[in-house]
C-alpha cells in the first residue's frame, strides 16, 4: 500500500495537467477527474486522505465557482487547501477566486522542486491554521492538552496552571521549547515527568498516573495521560498528553479510604484496618514488637446509669488518653465496644511498661459525671517472625483479663514463648480517672 499523500486534481487532461501530474507524482498519489461534481463526490468519500485539491480555474469559472463555495462553507473540508491552476498568467477574474477560499494559483512553466515546495507550504499553512483553531477550541475545556517533541520539549499547551514558573506572569512568556524542569515549581514532579517521557520515547508505550502538587499554598492532584506520537513511517516524533485536575475526586477517595480504616466514634484505627496493618509490620527491622490489649472497666454500669451517650464519651476519653500518653509511632486500634489494641514497633518490654505507667499517670486528668475512668491493660512481646502472632495477641488479651480480675495483684507480661513472665511488683493495673 502506497504511503504517499494524496491529491485530487479536477481538470481536463490538458498539457498543463499532464505537466503538473508528472512533476507531483513522485511525492503524491493523484486522483484525476475532469468533472466538478465527480470531484466533489470524491472529496466527500476520501476527505481524510486527500491533502489538497488542484482545480482548473477555467472549469471553475464555467460552473459559477460553485465548488469553491461548497468546500469553503463546509467545515469538513476546512483543513484541505484548494489550489487553482491556469495555463497562462492569471487574470483579475482568476485572482478573484482567492476571495472564495483558493489558497494559491499556480501557472506554468513550473520547476519541479519549486512546485513541490509551494504545494507543501500551502498544505502546511492550512494545517497550521487548523491547528491553532483547534488549540483555541481546546482551551474551552477544563483539561490541559499538551504536545512535546522528541526531546521532551513543549510544542504547545492549552492551559498554563499556577504550578508553572512563568517568570512573574510575563505576558510574552511561552511554554514552547521548554522542558518540565525548566518551567515547573514542583521540581520532584518535573523530574518524574521527564523520566516518564524518556520511557515513552524509548519504549513507545503510553502511561497514566496521578501526582500530588503542593505549591503556592495549594494541594492539588493531577492525572496525566501520555501517549507517543508517530509519523507515517511509525517513528516516534513526540508525545501528546492530557492533564486532568482530579483534586476533588482524589480528596473524596482519600476520605473514603480514611473512613474505611478509621473508627467513627474515636478517630482511631478500626478492626478492619488492623487486619491489613499487622502483616505490613512483621518485618525483622520492626522487632521487638510490643502489643498492649486494653479494656475499659465498668462501661455497662455507666451505660445503665447515665445512658449510652455518656458511655460513648467514656470511650472517647480513653482514646484521648492514648493520644496523650503514647508516642506518635504507636498505632492504636479500637477493636470494638470498649476494647483497644496498641502496636509498638521497635519497642522493648521495659519501654512498653514505662508507657503503660505514663497512661496511668495521665489518666488522672479525666472523669465524667463523677465517674472515674478505669482501664485494664495486658502486655505481650512479639520477638521475631518465628513467634506465633495469634498466640501473642491472645497472650495480651489473657493478661489484660487476668489484670481485670486481680485488681490487687501485679501485672503479668506474657509472650507466645513464655505466657507467664512475671511483672515487677507494683499496684494493680487498674486506672481510675479523677478530677484534673
Amino acid at each position: 500500500m502506497s504511503k504517499k499523500k494524496m491529491l485530487l486534481m479536477i481538470s481536463p487532461l490538458t498539457p498543463i495537467a499532464e505537466e503538473f501530474r508528472g512533476l507531483l507524482s513522485a511525492e503524491y498519489d493523484i486522483l484525476l477527474t475532469d468533472d466538478e461534481e465527480d470531484g466533489l463526490q470524491i472529496l466527500k468519500r476520501m476527505r481524510e486522505k486527500i491533502s489538497a485539491v488542484l482545480f482548473d480555474l477555467d472549469i471553475a469559472r464555467d460552473n459559477g465557482r460553485s465548488f469553491f463555495q461548497a468546500v469553503h462553507q463546509n467545515t469538513l473540508y476546512v483543513s484541505i487547501p484548494v489550489i487553482g491552476i491556469v495555463p497562462r498568467m492569471p487574470t483579475a477574474d482568476d485572482f478573484a477566486c482567492l476571495d472564495l477560499g483558493v489558497a494559491d494559483i499556480i501557472t506554468p512553466p513550473c520547476d519541479g522542486k519549486l512546485l513541490l515546495k509551494r504545494l507543501s507550504n500551502v498544505i502546511r499553512a492550512k494545517d497550521s491554521a487548523t491547528f491553532y483553531e483547534i488549540e483555541r477550541m481546546l482551551q474551552a475545556l477544563p483539561s490541559n492538552i499538551f504536545l512535546k517533541d522528541a526531546d521532551g520539549k513543549y510544542i504547545f499547551a492549552t492551559h498554563y496552571w499556577h504550578h508553572l514558573d512563568m517568570h512573574g506572569g510575563d505576558p510574552n512568556w511561552t511554554i514552547r521549547g521548554k522542558t518540565d524542569p525548566e518551567i515547573r515549581k514542583d521540581k520532584e514532579n518535573a523530574i518524574k515527568a521527564m523520566e516518564s517521557d524518556r520511557a515513552i520515547l524509548s519504549t513507545g508505550k503510553g502511561t497514566r498516573y496521578v501526582i500530588e502538587i503542593n505549591v503556592d499554598g495549594q494541594r492539588e492532584f493531577l492525572e496525566l495521560i501520555k501517549e507517543p506520537v508517530r509519523d507515517d513511517d511509525g517513528k516516534i516524533t513526540g508525545i501528546i498528553g492530557l492533564i486532568n485536575n482530579v483534586t476533588k475526586q482524589q480528596f473524596l477517595k482519600l476520605e473514603l479510604e480514611k473512613r474505611l480504616k478509621t473508627d467513627e466514634l474515636t478517630g482511631l484505627f478500626n478492626r478492619h484496618y488492623y487486619q491489613a496493618y499487622i502483616p505490613t509490620v512483621l518485618k525483622e527491622e520492626n522487632f521487638p514488637i510490643c502489643m498492649i490489649s486494653a479494656d475499659c472497666n465498668g462501661l455497662k454500669t455507666i451505660n445503665d446509669t447515665y445512658g449510652h451517650l455518656v458511655g460513648d464519651e467514656y470511650i472517647r476519653m480513653t482514646a484521648l488518653l492514648f493520644r496523650m500518653a503514647l508516642p506518635e509511632s504507636a498505632v492504636v486500634f479500637r477493636m470494638g465496644g470498649d476494647e483497644f489494641f496498641v502496636v509498638l514497633t521497635n519497642t522493648s518490654e521495659e519501654e512498653a511498661r514505662r508507657l503503660i505507667a505514663e497512661l496511668e499517670t495521665k489518666s488522672a486528668l479525666f472523669q465524667i459525671r463523677s465517674q472515674k475512668l478505669s482501664v485494664a491493660f495486658g502486655l505481650s512481646v512479639f520477638c521475631s517472625s518465628s513467634d506465633d502472632l495469634t498466640a501473642c495477641m491472645e497472650a495480651a488479651d489473657m493478661d489484660m483479663y487476668e489484670n481485670k480480675k486481680r485488681i490487687k495483684k501485679p501485672m503479668r507480661v506474657a509472650s507466645p514463648a513464655v505466657h507467664a513472665a512475671p511483672s515487677p511488683q507494683g499496684e494493680a493495673r487498674q486506672i481510675e480517672i479523677g478530677n484534673p
